[in-house]
């Protein structure tokens, strides 16, 4: 038997944006919500029931998605092996053991630098080395991430704008575009002086529940304005970009651009098969690249699918840096309580 005398303020305390968004769009259908894990931090666990039908989220994983398909999407280079065996672009690339390192530069030789490297089953862009030159560059990249795991991928670079797409199995969501962290120049105030304005922005957090979150200036930071020939006391010319960091992570500090109604009807197509690509997973988050404009047909060789995560973060959508707001927990709870969706059509009516 559930309790079902948990505060509201308790639910209201929930830090993660995504969690309380699904939290109130479930309550709003008359589902009933239990937050099981307020004793601690980190990803929060709720429990939803609606009459005999039960669901539980945890983050944004939930209980519509199998175990298994949680197992292959932590696994870059396993996603990759499903993907491309439903027909869906992906880079080229191998996983390499630490014991087998010195096969690296070989190779990269073999597909052709720039490469990039990433650990084996990492998240929220940590670790993730791009636009790597040189034998020189990989032999220190791969060596920094060998000290923390015991696996790498290596893939040959693809050049192209970064976009996040929210699909389930049957429908697309929404789509953002991606940008790394940044700051554009006034003419008047230093990288570092822009840097400290733009965290100013009352969205920008601390932590992964954030919608956004604030540019936080370290060794990569510093070591990617120095090879721009830019320093933290430089200024930047009135309207210019200064690309802070590669990697274009919401979670790094970078910015969310809604293009959800941009987005051409094939790259919509791929999304949803990318999703049903990973057997028994009921949504996710689709990181897509292209080389034409978003809006263009895409080719084969146009785009790759990089990663599939079953727990994306849907407040980039909800809260973008720029442009609409779309409503993505209405269609994930959609998903899980599909009984419920006359409820939100009286509502709208």
């Amino acid at each position: 038997m559930h309790k079902t005398n948990n505060k509201i303020e308790s639910l209201e305390s929930i830090r993660s944006t995504s969690s309380k968004l699904l939290m109130r769009e479930a309550r709003k259908r008359g589902i009933s919500v239990e937050y099981l894990n307020s004793y601690r931090e980190g990803p929060v666990f709720l429990e939803l029931w609606y009459r005999n039908h039960e669901e539980f989220i945890f983050g944004q994983d939930s209980s519509v998605s199998s175990h298994g398909s949680y197992l292959i999407q932590r696994d870059k280079a396993l996603t990759k092996i499903f993907l491309k065996r439903a027909g869906i672009s992906v880079a080229r690339g191998r996983v390499f053991k630490k014991k087998d390192s010195k096969e690296i530069l070989k190779y990269c030789k073999e597909v052709g630098f720039p490469v990039v490297l990433k650990p084996w089953g990492g998240s929220h862009g940590r670790s993730v080395i791009i636009g790597i030159k040189n034998a020189k560059d990989l032999s220190l990249s791969a060596n920094s991430i060998f000290q923390k795991e015991e696996s790498i991928i290596v893939e040959k670079m693809f050049k192209g704008e970064e976009y996040r797409i929210i699909a389930t199995r049957d429908k697309f969501l929404a789509a953002v575009r991606r940008i790394p962290a940044n700051v554009e120049g006034d003419g008047v105030n230093t990288i570092k002086k822009l840097i400290l304005m733009k965290n100013l922005d009352p969205r920008r957090g601390d932590c992964f529940g954030d919608s956004l979150i604030k540019i936080k200036v370290g060794e990569k930071i510093i070591s990617n304005l120095k090879n721009q020939k830019l320093r933290l006391n430089s200024i930047p010319a009135k309207g210019e970009r200064v690309l802070l960091l590669q990697n274009s992570n919401i979670s790094t500090g970078g910015d969310s651009i809604d293009v959800t109604d941009k987005v051409h009807p094939d790259i919509k197509k791929i999304a949803i098969n990318a999703v049903r690509a990973i057997q028994g997973l009921g949504y996710g988050g689709v990181d897509f690249m292209t080389s034409r404009d978003i809006s263009k047909k895409p080719s084969k060789n146009s785009y790759i699918v990089v990663e599939i995560n079953s727990s994306p973060g849907f407040d980039i959508h909800h809260f973008p840096y720029e442009g609409k707001s779309r409503d993505v927990a209405r269609g994930i709870i959609d998903v899980l309580f599909p009984e419920t969706m006359a409820v939100y059509a009286n509502r709208q009516s």
